[in-house]
């Protein structure tokens, strides 16, 4: 309960900080499994860029802290909350140097793929944490995916309504301070090497994207879906491939509705999950967004399928609640949750 405390306080002395575009945000998550579980989970994330030079250069900075009362409340493959994460008192989410031109970007240092990818409307409002990033990808290798992170040189490149991300990591990330674990490793012979490239369209009604992820090492995976470490990792290079699609289907004034469909697959089913699919719609105006998902993944251990039903509400400008309900099936049995988020961002 004491890194519960730590947290907060370190959330007021926020305000105290004087840094050139400082910011932040608060999240706490109550889960509860309909049993006699419950966990109270915290994360800050606090986020800071100071520009260099004329303006199209910065240095940015990201840190993430974590604290829950319990352990994970169900025994769920893909991870209900993207947000769970063992407790952490301080991690690097990202550090470096970003350049900035007319028609893109480029990162140079610690990063993490959440940065970037596998982010848009609908599926940022969906907790569950394959609406962060696609199975195939974070159940089958150790990458720089939330909370870890790793060196990176990314770039992207917009032209009209296509752009074109890659980035390349050292192919295992880390959230630690020791000189065997921090996100400052960079051994690609241990740890491989880790690309990922996406193209996209996006349109005011629409926003589409394909892509592809490579690892030149092969983390295998036991019969409990526990992942190889990097001494016992194979020279065999793998790739997972993935498409999306969002639409609105409908609008007035400023209520929409969008409906989702994404597919993503490994090339080696002895990887961690090898296929997914997810299809959803979402509602939003000006204070609320409703959703609903059903998903579907193939693990190496066997099929989870899951059900969410979300609803977050713009209490003020810096304060959301959101309160959602996931049923999730695999082979060890039915699992229900309910939960409640409470954001504040400053």
């Amino acid at each position: 309960m004491y890194r519960i405390i730590i947290i907060v306080l370190v959330c007021l002395n926020a305000y105290v900080v004087q840094a050139q575009n400082f910011s932040g945000e608060y999240t706490t998550e109550w889960q509860w499994n309909f049993n006699n579980k419950t966990n109270w989970l915290n994360q800050l994330r606090l986020n800071l860029s100071i520009p260099v030079g004329k303006g199209n250069d910065s240095f940015e900075a990201a840190t993430l802290h974590v604290a829950k009362t319990n352990e994970t409340i169900i025994d769920d493959w893909q991870g209900f909350s993207n947000i769970e994460a063992d407790d952490m008192f301080a991690a690097i989410a990202v550090l470096g140097y970003m350049h900035e031109w007319k028609s893109g970007h480029l990162f140079v240092g610690v990063r993490n793929v959440n940065e970037d990818f596998f982010t848009s409307d609908v599926t940022s409002l969906f907790a569950n944490g394959s609406g962060g990033i696609f199975p195939t990808i974070s159940a089958s290798y150790p990458i720089a995916n939330y909370p870890l992170s790793g060196l990176t040189i990314y770039f992207d490149v917009t032209k009209g309504g296509w752009t074109f991300r890659n980035s390349i990591y050292n192919g295992v990330g880390y959230n630690g301070w020791k000189h065997n674990n921090n996100p400052f490793i960079i051994k690609p012979k241990r740890d491989g090497i880790f690309n990922m490239s996406q193209l996209e369209y996006q349109y005011p009604k629409g926003h589409y994207f394909a892509g592809a992820a490579l690892h030149t090492r092969h983390f295998k995976i036991d019969d409990e879906g526990e992942m190889a470490t990097s001494d016992d990792a194979t020279n065999n290079t793998t790739c997972a491939w993935w498409i999306y699609g969002e639409q609105t289907i409908w609008s007035v004034d400023d209520k929409n509705i969008s409906a989702m469909l994404q597919y993503s697959e490994n090339t080696n089913h002895s990887n961690g999950c090898y296929r997914f699919a997810e299809a959803g719609c979402a509602y939003k105006d000006s204070k609320n967004e409703c959703g609903i998902s059903a998903q579907y993944a193939r693990f190496n251990q066997g099929t989870e399928c899951s059900l969410e039903l979300t609803w977050k509400r713009q209490l003020t400008e810096s304060i959301a609640l959101q309160p959602y309900f996931q049923y999730i099936n695999n082979k060890n049995g039915d699992f229900t949750v309910l939960s409640t988020r409470l954001y504040y961002s400053f």
